[in-house]
């Protein structure tokens, strides 16, 4: 017998069977969003639809005409009902999409976030808290992250939840692993009172205590630095006043005294100011096409009379054509006539100092590089040569200076130039400063 010749009670019961799977299917759907939704709607579509299976069923296995009617009914009602599952599929959907933002967002921040309940028991804890307290630490479900906490923020958190002493609380603390890291941490209360949750904020300062601390370390040297030329100025000053010279000899070395001090001053004061602007990002670059090998030759000449006066000799040596950059040309010539200055001062006499200038094909750089054969620099000295103010121990005795030159040129290599500048050094046997110019990089920055 074929499907067409089939008795309308029978195609009733088929049909009646197919749409009870259907909406089975969908009442199933409901039961889960149920336990993802809040309403007391959801629980009655859930109802609705089982009814209606049932109705169906009970109309199939009758085979009775009744089951057209009961489909229509029950269809009717089904349609309404996948309507609102539909909405309900939409509305989950956005929620989930927004959470996924939300938990970007919360994972891209540097300070550590967790949502704790009033267990202490970890409900969330984002990228920064994993890294700050570990991965073991920092799973949800566990009190681990608390454990590792100082014991001062567990108690913030039974505080701000029970709702006694407001609702934040901010504690400064230390961590404590292989090195102490101190720490500020913020507990906030969430949600409504009754929720019992409190959001853990964790930054982790010690980069802003060793920013404090070298600050008030550089305020501290620049004010020695200042008050020495200040000091014999005064002296100076005071001898003129009192008429303490017996001839104009004495009178005039005093002046003298006196100039070379304003001098110093002057360009102490000056580096402090290009350091500063170069570090708050208020300097800018007047790039320019610099041919540095020509620079080079041009400084070595301009320094050529205090090299002549201290019986050393400077000479360039290879200097590479077409070493052409794009540069803030009195920068890098300030950088190139402090390294020479530098080779000068702390080279004996008699000694050597060569200027060079090379290209870098693989890393597209102009290299620029000053020897001497000098007193040399210890290996402990290396890496703090080009900070504020440094000196290195015994070189005082030989040759006078702020301490700001070589950080100047830092400055200007790397924070302006996007270079590298560097030494390698041995005691005894002299230094070899030098800096590089990336040539691609001078453009971009240039347009």
């Amino acid at each position: 017998m074929s499907r067409l010749a089939e008795p309308l009670s029978e195609r009733s019961r088929r049909e009646a069977i197919s749409r009870g799977v259907a909406v089975a299917a969908g009442a199933a759907a409901v039961g889960v969003a149920v336990a993802l939704a809040d309403g007391g709607w959801v629980a009655s579509i859930t109802g609705a639809l089982a009814a209606a299976v049932a109705a169906w069923l009970a109309a199939a296995r009758r085979g009775s005409d009744e089951a057209q009617a009961v489909a229509s009914q029950a269809t009717a009602r089904s349609d309404g009902d996948v309507a609102r599952l539909g909405e309900l599929e939409v509305l989950k959907r956005a929620i989930e999409v927004r959470c996924a933002q939300r938990t970007a967002l919360l994972d891209a921040a540097t300070d550590a976030v967790l949502l704790v309940d009033r267990h202490g028991e970890t409900l969330y804890a984002n990228r920064a808290a994993a890294q700050l307290l570990g991965e073991a630490a920092a799973a949800a479900g566990t009190r681990a992250a608390l454990t590792e906490l100082p014991a001062a923020v567990g108690r913030a958190v039974q505080g701000v939840v029970s709702g006694h002493g407001g609702e934040r609380r901010r504690i400064e603390c230390d961590l404590h692993d292989d090195r102490t890291a101190p720490v500020v941490a913020q507990v906030v209360a969430v949600g409504t009172p009754g929720d019992g949750h409190a959001a853990i904020l964790v930054r982790d300062v010690r980069a802003e205590r060793e920013a404090g601390r070298m600050k008030s370390e550089f305020v501290a040297k620049a004010s020695h630095e200042l008050r020495t030329p200040l000091a014999a100025l005064r002296a100076s000053a005071e001898m003129l006043a009192d008429g303490e010279f017996k001839s104009d000899a004495e009178r005039a070395e005093s002046i003298e005294i006196m100039l070379v001090e304003c001098q110093r001053l002057e360009e102490l004061v000056d580096r402090m100011l290009d350091i500063g602007r170069i570090e708050s990002g208020m300097a800018r670059m007047h790039a320019e096409p610099v041919d540095l090998s020509r620079l080079a030759a041009d400084c070595v000449t301009e320094q050529a009379p205090a090299a002549l006066a201290r019986r050393i000799s400077l000479r360039t040596g290879m200097l590479e054509q077409g070493a052409i950059a794009l540069a803030d040309r009195p920068n890098i010539k300030q950088v190139l006539l402090n390294l020479i200055s530098n080779a000068i001062k702390y080279t004996p006499e008699g000694g050597e100092v060569a200027v060079e200038v090379g290209i870098d094909n693989l890393a597209k750089s102009v290299v620029v590089s000053v020897r001497d054969n000098g007193i040399g620099i210890p290996d402990t000295a290396l890496p703090k040569l080009f900070g504020k103010f440094y000196r290195v121990e015994n070189h005082e005795k030989v040759a006078k200076g702020t301490g700001l030159g070589l950080n100047l040129c830092r400055n200007i290599v790397e924070a302006m130039h996007g270079g590298q500048i560097g030494v390698d050094s041995r005691v005894g046997q002299g230094s070899r400063f030098w800096f590089t110019v990336p040539m691609e990089q001078a453009t971009k920055r240039a347009a």
